[in-house]
């Protein structure tokens, strides 16, 4: 168990130089990220005890940044606009890693 990721983690993870994001910028994509999945898990003692944090949200907290800046700069999520073989593909928007990793905490709601 450990703490939520900071910035500096998340910038260390995705071996992005601030030039290219700026911390504004990443830090809204970490926030953003970390409101999502807070909406969607749950663990033990999340309330009382912040520090925590299972390893396995850490892990897909930071590909959930990842997938976040990767689809930034494409339009609609769509790659291959530039007259690929097959035409456009867009981005799927289920990441099974991410489901894998949450999938022990997930909340279950029911109707």
């Amino acid at each position: 168990m450990g703490a939520v990721p900071d910035l500096a983690t998340v910038r260390e993870y995705l071996r992005v130089p601030a030039v290219q994001v700026s911390d504004a910028d990443l830090e809204r994509m970490r926030l953003t990220a970390l409101t999502d999945q807070l909406m969607r898990c749950e663990w033990p003692d999340m309330e009382t005890e912040p520090d925590t944090y299972p390893e396995a949200l850490a892990q897909a907290l930071l590909r959930r940044i990842q997938r976040e800046l990767a689809a930034r700069n494409l339009p609609l999520g769509m790659v291959g606009l530039d007259g690929a073989e097959y035409g456009p593909q867009s981005l799927p928007n289920f990441d099974a890693l991410i489901a894998e990793h949450e999938h022990g905490f997930r909340r279950v709601v029911l109707s």
